[in-house]
């Protein structure tokens, strides 16, 4: 991977970064434009204050590249708090205890409902989430004490583990699609067993084929310097679609969003094009002879 120092704001990349509990994702975002001065700085799902672990964060016209990305499954490791309850579902607002539980105690219930949650189910999120409802983020219900009905959705659990049970607190790994909140899962295991259950800790280790392993992960962000040197994540590890290189001689025409020969292509699917090993746009089919450009990226 090409090293980035300086002069970032010039540059249109991919980045892995490791937010730290307490920071929003705009947060990372802010502090992320500020310190290398980009232009424009967008991530592809928010975690919540209280959850650290990876983000992944595209700077300036590769955030036009988010709506491609096809694998967003998201893998999780969760501390969760059994016979414990809260407003927002984790440890990030008041919380009491109900009554004493002993997690070993649940081990066999908490290992089916582990195994029965994988597959596909409706969810309804929490109150306190950024969905929005007739135009008002969903928190600012709950803030105002004003009810009103959760939009339900489908979500797929891809995998589960069972990590360890003790005392009161359950640890597992889950693998999840894009939308899922790992604060009503956890408020679900906590009804399967008849208590309260709320969020502890929360890692993302996974976006994709992405993971905590990754060579350019972006660690310790909180004293990240404009002097600091850090690594892109290639498009190729994130954009799973077919790619065509041309000469540079066509740039301009592709700048221009001109229709581009269907003949170029390998097949009548979107592809990425390439000039000097830089992605420059995306081109779909536009009728049986030219493809046209869907976003271009210069």
């Amino acid at each position: 991977m090409t090293k980035l120092k300086k002069q970032l704001n010039f540059n249109s990349n991919f980045f892995l970064i490791e937010k730290p509990k307490s920071w929003t994702s705009q947060d990372l975002c802010t502090k992320f434009k500020k310190t290398f001065k980009f232009k424009k700085v967008g991530h592809s799902g928010t975690l919540d204050p209280n959850a650290e672990g990876l983000m992944l964060i595209a700077t300036n016209s590769f955030t036009k590249l988010f709506d491609y990305i096809e694998n967003t499954n998201k893998t999780y490791n969760v501390k969760a708090l059994l016979g414990h309850s809260s407003e927002t579902l984790d440890v990030d607002s008041n919380f009491k205890k109900i009554e004493n539980i002993t997690a070993l105690d649940y081990k066999t219930e908490i290992e089916t409902f582990l195994t029965n949650l994988v597959g596909n189910s409706i969810q309804t999120p929490p109150i306190y989430s950024a969905i929005k409802v007739q135009g008002k983020r969903l928190y600012k219900y709950a803030r105002q004490n004003v009810d009103v009905e959760i939009p339900k959705r489908t979500i797929t659990v891809f995998s589960t583990n069972l990590i360890s049970l003790e005392n009161e607190t359950v640890e597992f790994s889950i693998t999840v699609s894009k939308g899922t909140y790992i604060r009503s899962i956890v408020d679900d295991l906590g009804k399967y067993i008849n208590t309260k259950a709320i969020v502890k800790e929360l890692i993302r280790t996974g976006i994709g084929n992405l993971n905590s392993t990754n060579k350019n992960l972006i660690t310790n962000v909180t004293n990240l310097s404009s002097e600091d040197e850090i690594s892109e994540i290639s498009w190729s590890e994130i954009l799973d679609m077919p790619s065509v290189v041309f000469d540079v001689d066509q740039e301009n025409n592709i700048r221009n969003g001109q229709l581009l020969e269907k003949k170029f292509f390998k097949s009548n699917s979107k592809h990425i094009v390439i000039i000097n090993n830089q992605l420059k746009a995306v081109y779909e089919p536009f009728n049986e002879n030219y493809f046209k450009p869907d976003k271009v990226i210069v």
